[in-house]
């Protein structure tokens, strides 16, 4: 529509500057004083005048001819149109700020990377309203677009953040993304934002950043959120594969010691061990890469249940190297899943089409990650409207995971540590029912965290979302798990303060849900012994309470996390070091 109404103005310029020049002719000759200036260079000149609604011969006066009359009209159209629609861009664009400063509920996505984009379409896909900030001019103008820093309060007010629902940090450095979350919490205000999730590619720094923000105290750390992409997309694919749990004990491989390959690995036990399977044997996993014996001593040492959740093999050859002599004590026939994740993109799709041919059975499928190169993978996805795929994915065999479409999804964002630290209880939950002799059948809870109830869900996430305040309130902070280290132990009376607390949690927690006091605990009314505050509660229900609080430790070791105090006191005497099983779910 634009383009056609420039083609109209455009039109009319020429007519006009056309008519002009041929009127002027006719006019000048017509006057025997003028027709000696009536030159093809003054004709020019005087025809551009008309375009500035001036002529200089037209001060001699006199009646005007047709082509005159038209030239005179049309001719200022050249210069009218360009500067109508200067102020008409200059008032859409003033339209703009002023509709994305007054929004409210919505989303802003910070950057124009892969992943801004991604996220964007994604959020409006769902309905949702994204105003974006870019940090260059673009050469069209679009709704909801807002130029500047933003890193800038000014700019962040642009696009109405204070009303906003979600803010999401997806520049390409790390450092930058922090300098946008501290930004948004100087400007955050009761309505809004709710959550900001900032975009950490360095898994490890992801993670560290993550457990510091939530070792504060204060109500609400929980808004910030820390992801990686890499670690998201790997989580996503393994808990999507029960294929790959099923059969008996499973046997992989990975190529690469990178964030995804290492996220593969961990989730992976993970979901052995919520499975039930590593009560019977751990799962076989072949670590292959150049510093595969680093990250294999150094993953256990971090997570504390993979040691018996699965038994890491590391290689240091080639991959060809591996599946000739077979993994571990096992042959390739036995090989499950294998899972490329090399740095060089170029080497895993090469390895993904060249290593089909070496696996004796077709029961092995092969998940390669990507990154840049989408469009290639996308000749392996068959055509949703019905067309065939570009390439063979050798059979169904192949799986190419884009880390930025899989880890830049609005609700897997949403998993912050607090839902990290849930799933962790759970599975210790799980691992202690299944040390005991239970079985899935004997509870609904007995359940990978996929399987379980909302209502479970919901109590492990409360209790999870506490911790942070719980170990600020004795002085302790949280932190990665390093191997080799000494282990934290309660302090004389800290398991007796952090237990009232948590009874307290627990009883607000409960009374959120509606249950009231009862004189024997019953589901279906909501009845519970004990919704009474901690001085008269009976002892045997003090000791559960204890028990959560020394549970502590184990749990987040099993997230890869450690507790350790920000102001030591080495006057105090330890409480006991005997862990029991936590409430769980």
């Amino acid at each position: 529509m634009l383009a056609a109404v420039r083609i109209f103005f455009a039109t009319l310029g020429v007519v006009g500057l056309l008519f002009g020049y041929l009127g002027l002719d006719q006019y000048m000759h017509a006057r025997p004083k003028l027709a000696d200036d009536a030159t093809v260079s003054n004709l020019i000149y005087y025809d551009v005048e008309l375009a500035l609604l001036q002529s200089t011969p037209l001060t001699s006066g006199g009646p005007l001819n047709p082509q005159l009359q038209v030239g005179r009209f049309c001719a200022p159209c050249v210069l009218v149109y360009p500067i109508a629609e200067f102020v008409i861009a200059l008032s859409a664009t003033r339209v703009r700020r002023r509709r994305a400063r007054r929004a409210r509920g919505h989303a802003v996505v910070c950057g124009s990377s892969r992943a801004a984009q991604t996220l964007t379409a994604r959020l409006r896909a769902n309905g949702i309203r994204v105003v974006v900030i870019v940090t260059a001019s673009i050469d069209a103008p679009a709704r909801d677009v807002v130029v500047g820093d933003p890193r800038m309060p000014q700019t962040l007010l642009a696009a109405g953040v204070p009303r906003a629902d979600r803010v999401y940090a997806c520049l390409e450095r790390s450092e930058e993304n922090a300098a946008i979350a501290a930004a948004v919490e100087q400007l955050r205000t009761s309505t809004g934002p709710h959550r900001i999730h900032v975009l950490i590619p360095d898994a490890d720094l992801c993670s560290a950043l993550r457990a510091r923000r939530w070792s504060l105290a204060a109500a609400g750390a929980h808004r910030l959120n820390f992801v990686n992409p890499d670690e998201l997309a790997a989580q996503a694919v393994v808990r999507a594969d029960d294929a790959a749990f099923a059969g008996g004990t499973p046997r992989i491989a990975i190529v690469g010691t990178g964030a995804f390959a290492r996220a593969v690995l961990v989730e992976f036990a993970r979901q052995w061990v919520t499975r039930g399977g590593a009560r019977r044997e751990p799962a076989h996993i072949a670590l292959i890469g150049a510093d595969a014996a680093v990250v294999a001593a150094a993953l256990p040492a971090r997570f504390a249940f993979l040691a018996s959740a699965c038994h890491i093999e590391p290689h240091h050859t080639s991959l060809e190297a591996v599946l000739e002599r077979g993994c571990g004590n096992g042959s390739t026939a036995a090989l499950r899943r294998l899972y490329l994740c090399q740095q060089d993109e170029t080497d895993t799709l090469k390895s993904a089409l060249d290593t089909a041919a070496r696996l004796p059975t077709a029961a092995t499928r092969i998940v390669a990650r990507i990154d840049r190169m989408t469009g290639i993978a996308a000749g392996f996805r068959a055509d949703p409207g019905g067309g065939s795929a570009l390439f063979d994915a050798l059979g169904g065999r192949l799986r190419l995971v884009d880390v930025i479409e899989e880890g830049c999804d609005p609700m897997r964002m949403e998993d912050d540590l607090a839902e990290w630290l849930a799933r962790t209880c759970h599975q210790r939950y799980l691992t202690d029912q299944f040390a005991q002799g239970a079985a899935p059948a004997d509870s609904p809870a007995l359940v990978p965290w996929e399987q379980l109830a909302e209502e479970y869900r919901a109590a492990n996430r409360d209790q999870a979302a506490d911790v942070g305040q719980k170990l600020a309130a004795i002085g302790c902070v949280l932190c990665l798990r390093q191997g080799g280290g000494p282990s934290f132990a309660f302090q004389h009376g800290e398991v007796d303060r952090l237990a009232q607390l948590e009874h307290e949690r627990w009883m607000a927690e409960r009374l959120r849900h509606g249950w009231t006091l009862g004189q024997v605990r019953d589901e279906a009314r909501r009845r519970h012994p004990s919704l009474v505050p901690w001085a008269d509660l009976p002892e045997p229900q003090r000791e559960k309470d204890r028990q959560v609080v020394r549970g502590l430790p184990s749990m987040l070791a099993d997230a890869g996390l450690a507790i350790v105090r920000a102001e030591p006191d080495v006057r105090a005497e330890p409480e006991d070091r005997h862990v029991p099983q936590l409430r769980g779910t």
